[in-house]
């Protein structure tokens, strides 16, 4: 009698903690409807068969039985574990009508300007602020009542500022850039009053279609340069990948500010402006963007224990292995002709790496290409199980996007349905030369003018995939 009490018990629990991990599953909505039908079957049955099998009186049936219970239970709760983070991590970051933005600002004056801040400043006197800086309208709210007057040229006014006495407010991306661009200013010519910071409320696209692209872009250190740029667009029902990759100086009309610019110097502003010049450059609709940021890259390839980078020909990288700098004097990487997993300050170094590969800036592209297919592949691997909390947890930082979570949970269901989906992929080109650039603010900067023939042959592949049934 004890013993039918245990069994039914046993039987209970497993009933229990299968029908959660199956209502979790359900409520993921990542399994093709095929597998998961097959799923819900193959649970049914084993557990039906474990209950019939520990109520005969032979005892090996029913060792076998409570085996098949047992292998129930554990399996359930293993895969609830998966389930529950996944949900979680796709519900946190995906099921968000909005996500916040921080911006930093500065107030800045004269080295010479002894002024402790704005509250100081007489009421008449003129505040200048930066038309250009990422959401310049919340920072001017959150500054109160003074005497404003926007300008969209920020290196004259840096002049200005530091000649005649003047303030200004610039976001710091756009005076680091500033400053960094030129020859002649440096930071220590200013007087920075004020330092703040301002949300940027940006919204999730709520659309979801069955074809789409994502504008991919990649900021350096700074936070500055917007130094890569690929369009991946998507078909799920046809199962087709096209990633098309832009070289950062490629010089293109930005319909927000009615003037050319190299898709690097746009990296101070929201990189809807960025998506919506590329959408105008090949004639096709960017649905989402996906903003990547570089020091989180290092984090994410030595959690999966490293990425595979295949080369023709071999190079030493321009910049050493370590993070967040410039300077350079550390050791430089040795990339092999041929095929090698690195970790992740490796593949940090030759994802940046430009000077020593014939191509330039074109073959970057190229190469972090290869790494983000190479992430991805090993990402979707079943050996991703082994360690799947610190993957989730090395996410945080790498990215900000406007992707919304049934967009992500059918391009899963995509992947499982057809692990093997073709990706095509591709590059446009230019002519170099120079041009006006910084938003104005900076002539004969490095540009790559666009060759016509090459986006118009790449803009067809995307629409062709976009619009296939």
């Amino acid at each position: 009698m004890k013993k039918r009490i245990l069994k039914n018990i046993l039987s209970i629990i497993v009933i229990i903690i299968t029908i959660i991990s199956v209502y979790t599953l359900i409520s993921l909505n990542i399994l093709p409807t095929k597998y998961l039908w097959t799923f819900i079957s193959a649970e049914c049955l084993l557990i039906g068969l474990a209950i019939v099998l520990y109520n005969l009186k032979r005892k090996i049936w029913v060792i076998l039985g409570i085996i098949f219970l047992l292998l129930s239970f554990i399996g359930n709760t293993f895969l609830y574990y998966y389930l529950n983070k996944t949900n979680h991590y796709i519900n946190e970051n995906f099921a968000i009508e909005t996500y916040k933005v921080k911006v930093p600002y500065y107030v800045i004056t004269s080295f010479n300007n002894n002024v402790n801040g704005l509250e100081d400043i007489d009421e008449n006197t003129t505040v200048y602020y930066y038309e250009y800086s990422r959401a310049i309208q919340e920072a001017l709210k959150k500054l109160g009542k003074h005497n404003y007057e926007g300008t969209n040229i920020g290196y004259e006014t840096l002049e200005k500022v530091k000649s005649l006495n003047l303030y200004f407010i610039i976001s710091k991306a756009d005076f680091d850039f500033i400053i960094d661009a030129s020859n002649v200013l440096d930071s220590s010519q200013f007087n920075i009053i004020n330092e703040f910071e301002v949300l940027e409320e940006v919204n999730v696209n709520s659309n979801t279609p069955d074809s789409y692209s994502i504008y991919i872009n990649g900021l350096d250190y700074s936070g500055n340069r917007r130094d890569y740029n690929l369009i991946a667009t998507i078909n799920t029902k046809t199962h087709k990948i096209v990633l098309t990759s832009i070289p950062r100086d490629f010089y293109l009309f930005v319909p927000a500010y009615g003037l050319n610019d190299s898709l690097t110097a746009l990296g101070t502003v929201d990189p809807e402006i960025s998506k919506e010049a590329l959408e105008l450059l090949f004639n096709t609709k960017i649905d989402y963007t996906l903003n990547l940021y570089t020091e989180s890259l290092v984090k994410i390839v030595d959690t999966i224990g490293g990425v595979e980078f295949c080369t023709n020909t071999s190079f030493y990288t321009t910049h050493d292995l370590t993070l967040g700098s410039y300077d350079d004097y550390g050791e430089k990487l040795y990339v092999p002709k041929g095929c090698k997993t690195y970790n992740g300050l490796e593949a940090l170094a030759i994802a940046r790496e430009r000077i020593h590969l014939k191509g330039g800036d074109r073959a970057r592209q190229d190469n972090c290409r290869q790494l983000i297919i190479n992430i991805g592949k090993k990402l979707v691997s079943i050996t991703t199980l082994t360690n799947y909390s610190e993957i989730l947890n090395s996410f945080e930082g790498l990215y900000t996007s406007n992707i919304n979570k049934t967009t992500i949970t059918n391009l899963v269901k995509m992947i499982i349905d057809n692990p093997n989906f073709e990706i095509i992929e591709q590059s446009v080109d230019g002519v170099d030369g120079k041009g006006i650039g910084r938003l104005g603010q900076w002539g004969d900067i490095w540009t790559l003018d666009p060759k016509m023939d090459t986006v118009e042959a790449a803009s067809n592949k995307m629409n062709e995939v976009l619009n296939e049934k």
